[in-house]
């Protein structure tokens, strides 16, 4: 009799293999949708994936897994492997033909290969979610695609959010099917995946699939094929009982030796395929257990410190064991589960011998991994490692990393851990050049950057206890606008209270960047009537002090505030060239906030005055911008409502109609106003 290491045969999975088949189907005949693939660890879901894969003739699958790195996930993971790969399949220039504008820079956050990414702050990541969105779009203009998001449950705050928008805005008439996998067993009460897999299911394009375990015949068909024939019927019910349906755990359980008695504990069942492996190779998965359930074979072996050839022959048998498989240019472990039964088998001295290991050859070699990613896992290592003064340094990095690709749900977590790594560092504020409340006054500002309102707010609490407001006057009006800010965001009360203390503790002279923000802002927020001259006042101190000193985006935004306040206090005509000049100075700038701002503002006051040819004028060059910058979503389909309103006052009812069900098939999120 014959022995398999996995099932050739592809058992009890029709029906699911149905629906995702017929998901494939409905886009085709241009109906876009998603699934998401739920069960436990070892259910079959990758399996399952692979054999839909091998099926969808004529599509173009992409595929992309989340990574788990301890606690750190790494940001964009998925989507950056489906990036890679199409560089390879279509090359930088086809992925470019299909961008708006044909720029890239907004992909250099997921892949350096597209150039320098532009820009910062919110408006940068809606750019590049727009861009993600709108390649895989043009993707699936050329050919039926499906996008393939595997392990969810290891997806990182900013890798949910993408999914999140690409599912809730795709394009309900492109063949394109997504594809999300994600382990049920690991969705504990409180992990992030729950509230997102519930919110999704709500949509009417979205299918829920979970994966049961298998019957006992189902057991029978896999063991038989496994074993090239019937088992005996003990057999049977030792690995049913034991196994309780699980591919996975059954494929442990006939892998061992009959004649040795089986651990109850998972663990045991699948370090029990590794130990049959030679000695050397048991040794280099150990070390590629502290990697990750994914390593690239360069860091594999600098770290591992093998000549080719000797790293040939200890991973042979790992491969031919289906321990570890062939991963792009790298390698992975068949299951997670396998690497971390590996990893947590090791003991902690050689734990912590391993992520040193790591975090050595990262730093000797950063250009093994892409930049972003290296600098994640080198904090990783360090902080597994125990040596609190490298993980400190690394987190501080790896959290700049983690802006640059926007990724701030990542960069909070880095910045959490150096306060949390601060006290035991003697001479950190020497090693990061930097004090303690500088640190935390970042952490608010990212806190607020990733929508963590109130997690702003209750830091800003915390800084503003540890100043001085007559020896700190600076420092803590810097403090009290970011909690204005969160507390404007986040509704709550106060905000123009904390603003306006602020601009009272912030001199007038010399001038500053910083009065000039926060008498901006302050600006923005007076909208009553009896504050209205309160409003202008604040307005144009900001505009001439951000003139004074150079603050081209202040300036825009300052400008912007104080003509549409002059413009709409009184009820004729009033001189508009404040927008033709804050469109300029932001055009320079690059900031498209400012920018959609002006044509919201200018449209919208053309509108009220009766103009309303003008008005169209202004919101369609509006909307050709938004186009051009990434945002058709997001300002292109507010200024929709800028464009249709005086249409309708010029009575073409059809042509605003046709504006409004274009910006509907954008599917756009919910507006809000200019703030």
């Amino acid at each position: 009799m014959s022995t398999n290491t996995v099932s050739p045969l592809f058992v009890g999975r029709a029906d699911e293999l149905a629906t995702l088949e017929g998901a494939l189907g409905r886009a085709r005949d241009g109906a876009s949708s998603t699934v998401l693939v739920g069960g436990e660890a070892g259910v079959g879901k990758t399996r399952l994936i692979r054999e839909f894969a091998e099926r969808a003739e004529g599509a173009r699958v992409l595929v992309g897994g989340c990574l788990e790195l301890g606690t750190d996930g790494l940001p964009f993971a998925p989507f950056t492997a489906v990036l890679r790969r199409l560089v390879r399949d279509l090359g930088r220039d086809a992925i470019a033909e299909l961008l708006p504008g044909g720029s890239t820079r907004g992909l250099g956050r997921l892949l350096p290969e597209f150039g320098e990414p532009e820009g910062d702050g919110p408006e940068a990541r809606a750019r590049l979610f727009e861009q993600v969105l709108g390649l895989m779009e043009r993707l699936a203009e050329q050919r039926e695609t499906v996008l393939i998001v595997e392990d969810a449950h290891w997806a990182d705050r900013s890798t949910r959010d993408l999914l999140s928008f690409l599912v809730r805005y795709q394009r309900s008439d492109l063949p394109l099917l997504i594809v999300v996998t994600y382990r049920a067993d690991e969705l504990h009460r409180t992990h992030p995946l729950r509230p997102l897999l519930a919110e999704l299911g709500r949509i009417d394009w979205v299918t829920r699939l979970e994966l049961r375990r298998l019957s006992r015949r189902e057991v029978v068909e896999q063991a038989s094929s496994i074993l090239g024939g019937l088992p005996g019927r003990l057999d049977v019910d030792d690995v049913y009982s034991r196994s309780e349906g699980n591919p996975l755990f059954v494929e442990a359980l006939l892998a061992g030796d009959g004649h040795d008695t089986v651990p109850e504990s998972l663990r045991d069942l699948l370090l029990a395929s590794v130990e049959r492996l030679p000695e050397e190779t048991q040794e280099l998965l150990r070390v590629a257990s502290a990697g990750g359930a994914r390593i690239e074979h360069a860091l594999l072996t600098a770290v591992a410190g093998l000549d080719e050839g000797s790293l040939s022959r200890a991973l042979r048998p790992a491969v031919a064991g289906n321990v570890l498989v062939v991963d792009g240019e790298g390698y992975s472990f068949r299951h997670a589960l396998i690497r971390e039964a590996v990893h947590d088998d090791l003991l902690p001295g050689e734990r912590t011998r391993l992520h040193t290991r790591f975090a050595k050859t990262l730093e000797d070699n950063p250009l093994l991994l892409p930049a972003t990613r290296a600098a994640i896992e080198l904090a990783h290592h360090w902080h597994a490692a125990h040596d609190v003064r490298p993980a400190l340094v690394s987190a501080w990095r790896a959290a700049a990393a983690a802006r640059k690709a926007t990724a701030y749900d990542e960069q909070l977590r880095m910045l959490t851990r150096v306060l949390e790594l601060w006290d035991q560092v003697p001479d950190a504020a020497e090693l990061l050049e930097t004090d303690h409340l500088e640190v935390l006054s970042t952490v608010i500002l990212v806190a607020h950057l990733a929508g963590e309102f109130e997690r702003a707010i209750s830091l800003s609490r915390a800084a503003l206890r540890l100043v001085d407001p007559e020896r700190d006057p600076t420092i803590t009006a810097g403090l009290l606008r970011r909690r204005g800010l969160a507390a404007y965001d986040l509704g709550r009360a106060g905000y123009v209270d904390d603003l306006r203390t602020a601009a009272q503790l912030v001199p007038a002279s010399p001038p500053s960047a910083l009065r000039a923000r926060i008498l901006e802002g302050l600006a923005r927020m007076l909208n009553t009537p009896d504050v209205w001259a309160e409003k202008e006042a604040h307005a144009a101190e900001a505009l001439r002090i951000a003139r004074q000193i150079g603050d081209a985006t202040t300036e825009a935004q300052a400008l912007i505030t104080l003509t549409w306040s002059r413009s709409h206090r009184a009820d004729t005509d009033q001189d508009l060239t404040g927008y033709a000049e804050a469109r300029t100075i932001a055009g320079e700038a690059r900031a498209y906030t400012a920018l959609m701002r002006a044509a919201i503002s200018e449209s919208d006051t053309l509108e009220g005055w009766g103009r309303h040819e003008a008005a169209t004028e202004v919101a369609r060059r509006g909307i050709a911008q938004a186009e051009e910058y990434g945002v058709a979503r997001t300002s292109g389909a507010f200024l929709a409502i800028n464009l249709a309103e005086p249409l309708v006052s010029l009575g073409r009812w059809d042509e605003a109609l046709e504006v409004i069900e274009h910006a509907l098939d954008l599917a756009p999120p919910l507006p809000t106003g200019p703030a």
